[in-house]
């Protein structure tokens, strides 16, 4: 994962960044390597292989104070990658 304050996400307020910032095991709030904020929404076991996944969604909204993170076009453009 991408740390949070290279993007930007967590500045808004003190508790997502502090969700964010938890060390002792994986936050459910986080920044994935396409630079997307994503809250873990659920887990899933995949019926091949016995091993757990989770389920993300990205954030539009700061779950705590309600600010504007990113939109639904700014996630489809960088789920699109860049322009070849």
């Amino acid at each position: 994962m991408i740390t949070a304050t290279s993007h930007g996400f967590g500045t808004c307020c003190d508790t997502l960044a502090g969700a964010m910032a938890e060390e002792e095991f994986d936050p459910l709030i986080a920044v994935g390597d396409d630079g997307i904020l994503y809250m873990a929404v659920g887990s899933i076991i995949e019926d091949d292989d016995d091993e757990a996944g989770i389920v993300e969604h990205p954030v539009f909204f700061c779950p705590f104070c309600g600010t504007k993170l990113q939109d639904a076009d700014e996630v489809m453009r960088k789920l699109d990658g860049p322009e070849q």
